[in-house]
Parts: structure tokens; C-alpha cells; sequence
């Protein structure tokens, strides 16, 4: 791709808007400018939402064959330019390479699987006691969708929320995170070059708490789909609750990997450490702990050192997080954890750090690293292993490994999350919920409750 600085302006129903401010994006890599996005205001905000508001309508009222047709051009097209926007990612946000190609071939797989749920929006019926009478049941879009995404997987969790909504019927306004939000803008244009109708898809680009409220509570957007952390979540929450918006909430977890008795620890250490510094740890759904028997330990933990001298972290996203990661080890040195890596190699660039010894009370154990690091805890039964996975106020993903089939689903369902994966580390597919579970969020994403989300139902009673 041209490595020529590129200006990006907003994208909405009325056509490409150049803003006065324009906020600089650079690389993570290694600082080069990749461009500038325009900066939204709140005059902005109410022409993408008036326009998708006008778009919508008419999109709904399509049949749903010709929805799927559409968003299957617009899969086809995001196919073709996979290459172009996994660079994107990986420029803009210091993602591997390797991992961004993987997102983007996922988040098509999304579009195309959504395409396809578009021809699936039955009308139920219900008989009366006469041939014309009885109760129908259909799924009525809710309208305008504000989209609000995170950095961290700048494809996915757009499209997570904009396939489904296309598919519903829904228009959506879309507000990428400020540290990444050239693959997103990629996605709105390639949506508008598919021939989607004008208006159906917007970007608005610049400064999150402006955009957010203004999208938030204005009177035309019906639902607020949100990924990223609680605090903001509660602002976003505080903003759209009283105009008694639908809200969809994900906001993070603390996994834990429960190593049963019978464990493969081949399997066990691979999940361990392929989510625990997945994306430089900076996964909502990454392991964060790891609980085994204190027989396993050892063993286990010589084969996490052996796959963690394999690896090389791309560069942490943020300055924050760099720094939340230093605090985070401080801390647990003070309570006396041993921590081995977790060293910044060169500036931005961290080397995983495994961590023991350390517990309850101690930050890493408590919250959400969102760094590279992975805590050992032993853990006496697996009855208290279930208490410590359920202990933090997160249910997002967890993972058992276990050789007995019975016994792994049995722990796996007592464990308080929207996900659990057994076995393996692979945890998100298109066509199963994706949900988080107490301070993990509300509602869901994906399958076809995740499409469901973005629908009202009503009810056609007919008498006579």
C-alpha cells in the first residue's frame, strides 16, 4: 500500500465532509504519518444521524432477499481488499501482521454469514379459528444504530455490530476509536462503493466523549452498541438510559483457564499462552489466569516457558496501556509475586510476562491487565478453581482443559461467563453468541441472537 499520508473526511448521508480540525494519526510501528481523519462536531453528528434515519426506512422495506444481495456485493468487495485493510491494521495500531490478516478474514466471514441470516427474518404465524384470523409475529428493525468501537480489533467489532444491523434492516453511524480508526473508515467507504444506499452506513471520526454523548442522546438513534471499558460504558449508560434507548454493552473480562486433573498440559499450555498475549494481551477475551492443580504446576508451567521463548509482541497500542502494564507488575512485586519477563525490550514493545505467587488482592488477579501477563495460580480442587474464576466481577470467556468430556462441560458450566471453550482457544464464530456476563456487559453479539438484538418484534393480532 502507498505509504503517501492520507486525509480522511467524515463519511455520511450528505457525501464526504471535510472538517476544519483534523485530528493526525501515525503509526505504531514506528511513528511514520499515516494521515489525518476529520474531527466530528456535534452539527456533524446530527446530519449522519438524520440521514441514516431517512436511509433506513426504505433499506427495511426491502425484501429480505435483496438485503442479502446486497451485503453479500459488500462481502465480496471487503474479500477482495482484505489485504489492503489487515496493512491498515497492522500499521495503525502495531498489530502482527500475521493476527490483523486473521481479523479481517473473520470479520468477513461475519458479513457473509449475516448476508445470509438477511433471508432468514421469518414472519411467524400463529392460526386463529378461521383461516384469516389469528396472530403474526414479525421483526421490525429498530432504526438507527450508533456503533462506538474500541481500538484493539479496529475490523471485528465494527462489523460485529454493522452486519447484523444491515441484515435487521438498520442504518448505522459509525464511531471508531481516535487510536485506530483508518481500517474502520476503510470498511464505511468500501460499504458506500458497494452501492449501499447513501446514508446506510456513516463514519464519523474525532474526539470520543462528543461524539459519544452526542450520538448517545440524540432523539433519532434507537440503540447504542458499544464495546470498551465499564467506565465508559456507565457514561454511555448515563447519556442513554433516561431517552430509554436498547443499549448492547461489552465491556471486558478476566479470564480464566481451568486446568482439570485430567489435562492434556500440551493443550493446556497452547491456550494458556495463544490468549494469554494474543494482540500483546490486549483482548478482552485473553486469559488472564490460569488455574491448575499443585501437581500440574510444574509441568505446566515448563511448557508455557517453552511456547513463551517463542514469541515476539507487536508494539502495546497506547501509551496508557504501556504504562498500566509497569504498574501492574510494580504491584505485583510489592506483594511478592515472581514475575519472569514482562521487561519493555525497546520503547512500546514489551516481552510477556508470566507471573506466580500471586492472588486475590493483588491488581493483575483482580482486574483486567489488558497487557501481556499471565498469572499461575494452584489451586487445591477444582471446585475452588470454579470459585476463583467466578470470584472477579467479569463473565466474558473462560477455558477448561480436561481430557473427560463430562467432567470439562460439567465445570464449564458452572463457570459464570458468556462464553467458555474447552479444549481449544478459538472462541468466537459467526454464528454463536458472543455475550458478557455481570460486569462483562449487557446483551449480545453474533449468531442470531446477535441479530435479534437489533430487531423489535410485533405482534399482528388479527379478529376478524
Amino acid at each position: 500500500m502507498s505509504d503517501t499520508p492520507v486525509r480522511r473526511p467524515l463519511i455520511t448521508g450528505d457525501g464526504r465532509i471535510a472538517t476544519e480540525e483534523w485530528f493526525p494519526i501515525a503509526s505504531r510501528l514506528d511513528g511514520t504519518p499515516l494521515g489525518e481523519v476529520a474531527a466530528a462536531g456535534i452539527d456533524d453528528v446530527d446530519r449522519a444521524v438524520c440521514a441514516a434515519d431517512a436511509a433506513w426506512p426504505a433499506w427495511a422495506a426491502l425484501p429480505p432477499s435483496e438485503r442479502a444481495r446486497a451485503l453479500s456485493a459488500y462481502a465480496a468487495l471487503v474479500d477482495s481488499e482484505q489485504a489492503r485493510i489487515a496493512e491498515l491494521v497492522h500499521r495503525e495500531m502495531g498489530k502482527p501482521l500475521s493476527e490483523a490478516q486473521a481479523e479481517v478474514a473473520r470479520a468477513a466471514e461475519v458479513i457473509h454469514h449475516f448476508a445470509a441470516e438477511a433471508e432468514r427474518m421469518w414472519v411467524q404465524q400463529m392460526p386463529g379459528p378461521t383461516l384469516g384470523t389469528g396472530s403474526w409475529v414479525r421483526p421490525a428493525p429498530v432504526g438507527v444504530v450508533a456503533a462506538i468501537t474500541p481500538w484493539n480489533f479496529p475490523v471485528a467489532l465494527v462489523i460485529w455490530k454493522l452486519a447484523p444491523a444491515l441484515a435487521a434492516g438498520c442504518a448505522v453511524v459509525i464511531k471508531p476509536a481516535i487510536e485506530a480508526p483508518l481500517a474502520a473508515w476503510a470498511l464505511c467507504d468500501i460499504a458506500e462503493r458497494a452501492g449501499l444506499p447513501a446514508g446506510l452506513v456513516s463514519c464519523l471520526t474525532g474526539d470520543g466523549p462528543l461524539i459519544g454523548e452526542a450520538l448517545s442522546t440524540h432523539p433519532r438513534v434507537a440503540k447504542v452498541a458499544f464495546t470498551g471499558s465499564r467506565r465508559v460504558a456507565e457514561q454511555i449508560a448515563g447519556w442513554a438510559s433516561p431517552r430509554l434507548k436498547a443499549l448492547s454493552l461489552e465491556l471486558g473480562g478476566h479470564g480464566a483457564l481451568v486446568v482439570l486433573p485430567d489435562a492434556d498440559l500440551d493443550v493446556a499450555a497452547e491456550v494458556a499462552v495463544m490468549q494469554g498475549y494474543v494482540n500483546s494481551g490486549q483482548a478482552c477475551y485473553a486469559v488472564n489466569r490460569v488455574l491448575v492443580p499443585p501437581s500440574l504446576a510444574g509441568d505446566l508451567l515448563e511448557r508455557m516457558r517453552a511456547r513463551i521463548a517463542g514469541i515476539t509482541l507487536g508494539p502495546m497500542a497506547t501509551e496508557r496501556g504501556l504504562a498500566r502494564h509497569h504498574m501492574l507488575i510494580e504491584d505485583a512485586h510489592s506483594h511478592g509475586a515472581r514475575v519472569e519477563g514482562g521487561e519493555e525490550l525497546v520503547p512500546g514493545r514489551l516481552s510477556p510476562a508470566l507471573v506466580t505467587g500471586a492472588g486475590p488482592g493483588v491488581r493483575l488477579v483482580d482486574e483486567e491487565p489488558f497487557t501481556p501477563i499471565v498469572a499461575v495460580l494452584e489451586m487445591d480442587d477444582t471446585a475452588a478453581a470454579i470459585a476463583e474464576a467466578n470470584r472477579p466481577d467479569y463473565g466474558l470467556v473462560n477455558y477448561v482443559c480436561g481430557r473427560d468430556m463430562r467432567g470439562a462441560l460439567e465445570t464449564a458450566q458452572a463457570l459464570r461467563s458468556g462464553t467458555v471453550a474447552i479444549n481449544g482457544w478459538r472462541v468466537v464464530v459467526p454464528y454463536a453468541p458472543y455475550a458478557g456476563w455481570r460486569g462483562s456487559g449487557v446483551g449480545c453479539e453474533l449468531g442470531r441472537q446477535g441479530l435479534e438484538a437489533f430487531v423489535h418484534w410485533q405482534h399482528l393480532r388479527v379478529l376478524a
